[in-house]
């Protein structure tokens, strides 16, 4: 326990030196309630892991989040809850390939539209993600780097009656709307033969019509049996595009277990 302690806390100064300062968010023609400053938010994951022979596993995952504005108005609220499904096979023995399912639930927030004169109510609103993903990876020693490139789609049905045209005074759906975007993820982590923890750090770039955001993580997996798996991490979201008007800078607290066998 106390080298897990040791390294969380050589994490966080690895990422507190290469997080880069970013300008405060300046609203322009349609604001975001909250939206500036920063967001502290709890990321809680559970997984179940079954592995099928030497190349194919597959597994289940679910996670629940809450946020806390920086104005306090909405301390621990949920922000989204995720139940997904997934399949992974090793084609080398430095590559391998995932596919998956997600079924997502959103809160959007309100917003306000100065150019049109519109109105959003904040709202829940359901997600279907679907993703393919490669993974190369070589270990040099105890290091091990890895890159993945991953697609993800993702589809948000049309919802009635969240928008209100104070114009011509009447209500409005929030139409369907999909959208393609690549995660690339650089990862690097200490991984020694026997030793119960591995710590790792990793920067993650989502590509949509430009850069949208970069996530800057570090933390610790560790085993505790051969069956239970334990992730905790510090992660800080920077958000430069936002067609939602739904996402700010983030620092986050994650915290995962997965069952395998």
């Amino acid at each position: 326990m106390r080298n897990l302690v040791r390294c969380v806390v050589a994490a966080l100064l690895v990422m507190a030196v290469t997080i880069p300062a970013k300008a405060e968010w300046e609203p322009t023609g349609e604001e975001f309630a909250g939206k500036s400053g920063n967001d502290f938010g709890l990321w809680l994951g559970v997984g179940v892991e079954k592995k099928i022979n030497k190349k194919w596993s597959v597994g289940s995952e679910f996670e629940y989040r809450l946020k806390d504005n920086i104005d306090g108005s909405s301390w621990g609220e949920p922000s989204r809850w995720t139940l997904g499904v997934s399949a992974e096979f090793k084609v080398l023995k430095w590559l391998k390939l995932d596919a998956g399912y997600k079924f997502m639930r959103d809160h959007l927030c309100a917003t306000w539209n100065v150019n049109k004169y519109r109105e959003s109510r904040g709202y829940w609103g359901s997600k279907h993600r679907f993703y393919v993903s490669a993974t190369a990876s070589y270990k040099y020693r105890n290091v091990k780097f890895s890159l993945r490139e991953r697609w993800q789609y993702t589809y948000r049905p049309e919802v009635a009656d969240v928008t209100y045209d104070w114009e011509d005074d009447e209500f409005l759906p929030k139409k369907g709307k999909g959208k393609n975007v690549r995660r690339s993820r650089v990862m690097i982590s200490y991984d020694k033969k026997g030793l119960w923890l591995e710590p790792f750090v990793s920067v993650e770039m989502y590509h949509g019509k430009g850069v949208e955001k970069m996530r800057y993580t570090a933390g610790c997996e560790f085993s505790a049996g051969k069956h239970n798996a334990f992730e905790v991490f510090y992660r800080f979201q920077d958000i430069m595009d936002d067609d939602t008007f739904n996402d700010r800078d983030s620092h986050i607290l994650g915290i995962n277990y997965k069952l395998k066998f």
